[in-house]
């Protein structure tokens, strides 16, 4: 299974440019996984995670749906990750749950499916993910995306596949940057993020140049420069520019976008995850100092730019 690929599209329920945006549903929808419809128990169990209830429309995601929504195709046996969703009122905002009580999502963290959701222009809805065992999370994704769509919401696929490229690229550079000292997906959450918040603040309409700019200032500013490699740099910069290319930045969602990105934001940098790495980045910079390298470089520019100018008196 192509790891991150589909993570993506699932989450997509895009309004299109111009659209109206949905107001409240009147009915969550709980959409589980298909290998779950001949396990009374697991079933079960998994809507007692979800929060599900009588009242909920019902649906199963199955082998078909992944292949239409992300392009890729499961047997149905192994779809077991399920979702519950309600779409609110414009401004409610974004409230995802990932649920590991009883079983793991092992490909995408919390952040990062806010993340894409947001640029799916998702800004406000409640969401649980969760399942009774260990599973990748795919046919979650791919259940978000069923429900919109069963409760008649129009699918942009232009804003779907740049969310999916999205979760692929945060996916795959942090597994190129798996136990890299200094790196997190935490991190590159919140960097992305704040390119977003950035680009939208500055009116949605950039040029290359600018955008490669801002993106150049955030990696500085989250510690990642020097980290991520060029290539990881020029994805980041291509996913930015399609979105912005996909009207997002400058819609009628763009200050919903704006107001969602910054309680992200706020959610990333109280998370445990990026304490952690912050901790582990500032008991690294004490270990530089601690050990003496710290003084060797500085003595080591002394000498280097003292030797420079001794040259230079030696040649009057």
């Amino acid at each position: 299974m192509r790891k991150m690929l589909p993570l993506i599209i699932i989450l997509l329920l895009v309004l299109p440019a111009g659209a109206k945006a949905a107001s409240e549903w009147s009915q969550a929808v709980t959409v589980y996984g298909a290998g779950l419809e001949d396990n009374r128990e697991l079933l079960d169990a998994t809507g007692g995670i979800l929060g599900a209830t009588e009242e909920d429309k019902v649906e199963y995601v199955r082998s078909g749906d992944v292949e239409k929504y992300l392009g890729v195709t499961y047997d149905d046996s192994v779809l077991k990750s399920s979702i519950r969703i309600l779409q609110k009122d414009a401004g409610a905002g974004l409230d995802i749950t990932v649920d590991e009580s009883m079983g793991q999502i092992t490909e995408i963290t919390e952040e990062t499916y806010k993340n894409a959701l947001l640029t799916s222009g998702i800004t406000d809805a409640e969401v649980v993910i969760g399942a009774a065992e260990d599973v990748t999370g795919e046919s979650a994704l791919a259940g978000i995306y069923k429900a919109y769509e069963t409760q008649g919401e129009e699918i942009d696929p232009e804003r779907a596949q740049n969310a999916q490229d999205e979760l692929e690229t945060i996916s795959d550079i942090t597994a190129e940057n798996s136990g890299m000292e200094g790196f997190s997906q935490e991190q590159l959450n919140k960097m992305i993020t704040e390119i977003k918040i950035q680009v939208i603040e500055a009116g949605g309409d950039l040029s290359e140049g600018e955008i490669r700019n801002i993106v150049g200032e955030e990696l500085e500013a989250n510690g990642l420069n020097g980290i991520l490699s060029q290539e990881q740099i020029e994805r980041i910069v291509v996913i930015i520019m399609n979105i912005q290319d996909s009207g997002l930045f400058e819609s009628e969602e763009a200050q919903r976008l704006l107001d969602s990105s910054r309680n992200l934001i706020d959610e990333i940098t109280s998370s445990e995850g990026f304490q952690d790495a912050k901790d582990t980045a500032q008991e690294l910079g004490r270990d530089i100092q601690e050990s003496g390298a710290w003084e060797s470089f500085k003595d080591a520019a002394s000498d280097f730019f003292r030797k420079v100018a001794d040259f230079f008196r030696s040649l009057f």
